[in-house]
């Protein structure tokens, strides 16, 4: 108590300005990430599946399959054109889609100045069309804007795997 008389503000705590400290619409967590991305887990039903394409991505996204010495390395600046370039090209040889099951999520503490980052590590698994398992794992650095929904995805995962089914007869 003497020493509050003494300064008064030396134990008062400070506060940023409002603007500094306001409270964002949109928090990104691991319970948002999951609800994301649990209709990836869908093979049976297209239209479950389709949600995480709809609700979870923005249109426009940019989506980055690292590397360079594999045929599905590259940036692509819309869904349509990421999923031209690798969905839809593995997916002729595969029997079916590839049910994905999250492994593991880390989200940043605090957005940046171009939004949330989260990277999430999945477990891939589907059947070639020689009858052969594809399971494979990934890792996508994702960023998030203030409506929650993926606007940036930066894809790591076994592309000789992928290179092997895409080589390889069927489809």
């Amino acid at each position: 108590m003497f020493v509050s008389m003494l300064r008064p503000n030396l134990f008062r705590p400070r506060f940023l300005s409002t603007a500094a400290t306001k409270t964002p619409a949109f928090i990104l967590t691991r319970d948002h990430i999951l609800r994301a991305f649990a209709p990836l887990a869908e093979t049976k039903d297209a239209a479950i599946r389709e949600r995480f394409f709809t609700d979870s991505i923005v249109p426009d996204v940019t989506w980055t399959i690292t590397g360079s010495a594999h045929s599905l390395a590259g940036t692509r600046r819309s869904l349509e054109a990421h999923s031209a370039a690798s969905f839809n090209k593995l997916g002729q040889k595969l029997r079916g889609p590839i049910a994905f099951t999250v492994t593991r999520v880390i989200v940043d503490a605090e957005p940046g100045p171009d939004g949330w980052w989260a990277c999430v590590e999945t477990r891939g698994e589907a059947t070639r069309s020689t009858g052969e398992p594809y399971n494979n794992e990934y890792v996508w650095l994702t960023r998030w804007n203030a409506a929650g929904k993926m606007d940036e995805v930066r894809s790591y995962f076994d592309t000789m795997l992928s290179e092997e089914v895409l080589r390889g007869p069927g489809g």
